[in-house]
């Protein structure tokens, strides 16, 4: 496959768009702060048949917020998991043609936020954990991924995977939180000993502390490179379509 242009894109692939601006309930908050976020949707786990998760457990997948949100009001059909299942093949199968098209799309978004005075932001793992160094296209012989292609752009994560922040000291406009499993108590504690802010699930009301931090409450908005480092994101329990209530490893009741 050879990337022409959007239109062709969408028209060979029976896919509307790779990512999305603000699209998402979470993503809109965006706009409170007077910014839009360019956010990708993949399929998560090894739905697509490629691994995307690395450091998932059996826990997080079957909880997965794959099956929360506008993905939880579509029960009738499976358009949204079939989408985001052609993506990923594409990722995986078609790299440069989904990487062209990516640039494609992150730079038209770039443009108008600049035009409307927003600021810019791009998460690529809203439900993968890909390392965003994959996210490359070679250009005039050398190959460079999409940190490296929006130098003025800031890019940020969350993560399970340990050796991901690692990335902090490379890329100055990559931002990185890790995600508590309910497995990964020794790696919260050592990241967050290294100045990495850490991502924790509670059942019930945020509780000012944990682990010895400060909570805050990360569901104002999803832009985490706003926050301080070495502090606890709260996130409350969403949801989901498979397991609608569920006691978890990775969900703290205090």
């Amino acid at each position: 496959m050879k990337y022409t242009n959007k239109t062709q894109a969408r028209k060979e692939t029976g896919v509307n768009y790779l990512g999305s601006v603000n699209l998402t309930t979470k993503h809109a908050k965006a706009y409170n702060y007077n910014e839009m976020t360019y956010s990708l949707y993949l399929s998560p786990a090894k739905m697509s048949g490629y691994e995307v998760c690395p450091m998932r457990t059996k826990e997080c997948t079957t909880l997965c917020l794959n099956e929360s949100g506008m993905n939880r009001m579509n029960m009738r059909d499976e358009m949204i998991n079939e989408g985001r299942i052609k993506k990923t093949k594409l990722f995986f199968e078609e790299r440069e043609f989904f990487m062209n098209w990516m640039v494609a799309e992150i730079t038209t978004a770039k443009n108008k936020a600049e035009k409307l005075g927003y600021k810019f932001s791009i998460r690529l793992n809203n439900t993968s954990d890909i390392s965003p160094e994959m996210f490359k296209l070679k250009i005039n012989g050398k190959e460079k991924n999409l940190m490296e292609l929006f130098p003025d752009t800031m890019f940020y994560d969350y993560t399970k995977v340990p050796s991901r922040h690692l990335l902090l000291n490379k890329y100055k406009n990559y931002d990185l939180t890790f995600s508590y499993s309910g497995e990964n108590l020794d790696d919260c504690h050592t990241l967050l000993e290294k100045g990495v802010r850490v991502a924790v699930v509670f059942k019930k009301e945020l509780p000012k502390t944990f682990l010895g931090r400060e909570v805050i409450d990360g569901d104002l908005y999803d832009m985490r490179y706003h926050d301080d480092n070495n502090i606890i994101v709260g996130l409350k329990y969403k949801v989901t379509r498979k397991r609608p209530d569920k006691d978890s490893k990775f969900v703290v009741s205090i």
